[in-house]
């Protein structure tokens, strides 16, 4: 008994089909890759400056963040992390602007495996601009004054630093230096009455923004001070005295000012402490018969403060030599001759002095009249 069995074909190919297949093949993945496992990500990048030198501060420019979209696999992508810190090497920082390209910094740390892996799309910023200048310090002393609603005295007995020292780039010091001093101001109110000597720590700052790359040491001050008081309200006029060695020499137009002062309550009615204020004035160099506008210079005591005066400045006028007040001269004596020879015989007679008689002693006339007489 015969068994049908079918014929079974063998299907073969030949070399240039099963190229032609292979070549399809790689097409297809190769385009299944590419186009469709690819993808894009968008990463930041964490600058991190190194190498700053020590001389120079950077007053602009300086970027902490960077954005960067990066194309490649998918299957890469989901494993590359969403930041990662970026050094930047600014050691050859100058003086000005500076610039540093943010991919060519990148590129200093991506391997050739990942070069060709992922192709950076876009970098925001890809520069970074840097403006750097020289560093410059400068010591500004502190005026240290006090405010409060009340007129109270306030007497300072101690103040930590007399001066402090500011730092920063040497366009902003520049414009410190016009200062001349810090105010320090400190806010006092009748609760610090009767509590003797109060401490506070008052921090140093200067105009908000202005300087905001300038760093202060000592960053506060502490003042020491007590508040005796309140104070009033006066009104009082004041010679005005040349600081000259010889005031003869000048005139002056007014010689008075009239001020308006804050004085201690128990200091009001007391002559010497109102006459302690000084008001003086400094002319310059001049030349005979020349007129000059003097600011006035006001010293006044402890405790006093000058609210208002009526005058800022006088007129002084240099006087010429025979406008000055002459020395008063005594007119010459005239004595006749023959008076001097009298008085010259008088000064060479010597002085004896006449002594009064010793009671024992008698004159011989009492002695006489004692002898006539018999008993």
């Amino acid at each position: 008994m015969k068994f049908f069995s079918p014929r079974q074909t063998k299907v073969t190919f030949s070399r240039p089909k099963l190229f032609a297949m292979a070549l399809c093949l790689a097409l297809s993945m190769w385009y299944f890759v590419v186009y469709h496992e690819t993808s894009e990500v968008e990463m930041t990048l964490l600058i991190n400056y190194q190498g700053q030198p020590k001389e120079l501060y950077v007053t602009s420019g300086l970027v902490y963040t960077v954005k960067e979209r990066v194309r490649g696999p998918r299957l890469l992508l989901d494993k590359l992390p969403k930041s990662y810190p970026l050094p930047i090497d600014i050691s050859s920082l100058k003086v000005g602007t500076n610039v540093f390209s943010v991919v060519d910094e990148v590129k200093k740390f991506v391997t050739p495996a990942q070069n060709r892996a992922f192709t950076v799309q876009e970098m925001d910023p890809p520069l970074i601009r840097l403006h750097a200048e020289y560093i410059d310090s400068i010591s500004i002393p502190v005026n240290v004054q006090f405010r409060s609603n009340n007129d109270l005295l306030v007497v300072t007995h101690k103040v930590s630093q007399n001066s402090v020292v500011f730092k920063g780039p040497e366009t902003e010091i520049r414009q410190i230096k016009k200062l001349g001093n810090l105010p320090l101001d400190v806010r006092v109110d009748l609760a610090d009455m009767g509590k003797g000597v109060v401490a506070k720590d008052i921090p140093v700052e200067i105009s908000a923004g202005s300087y905001p790359h300038v760093t202060v040491d000592p960053p506060s001050v502490r003042v020491s001070y007590e508040v005796m008081g309140e104070r009033v309200e006066v009104v009082h006029t004041y010679a005005i005295s040349l600081a000259v060695t010889d005031t003869s020499l000048y005139t002056m137009t007014p010689n008075e000012v009239t001020l308006r002062l804050k004085v201690p309550d128990y200091k009001q009615r007391d002559k010497d402490y109102l006459r302690s204020l000084r008001v003086t004035a400094l002319p310059p160099d001049m030349q005979e018969n020349e007129s000059r506008r003097v600011h006035l210079d006001f010293t006044p005591p402890e405790g006093m403060e000058i609210i208002d005066t009526d005058k800022k400045w006088i007129v002084v006028t240099r006087l010429k030599k025979d406008e000055q007040p002459k020395e008063r001269q005594h007119a010459p004596q005239v004595i006749s001759f023959e008076k001097k020879q009298e008085e010259k015989k008088v000064e060479s007679r010597p002085n004896r002095k006449k002594h009064p008689p010793h009671p024992k002693e008698q004159s011989p006339s009492a002695r006489q009249t004692h002898g006539s007489k018999k008993p």
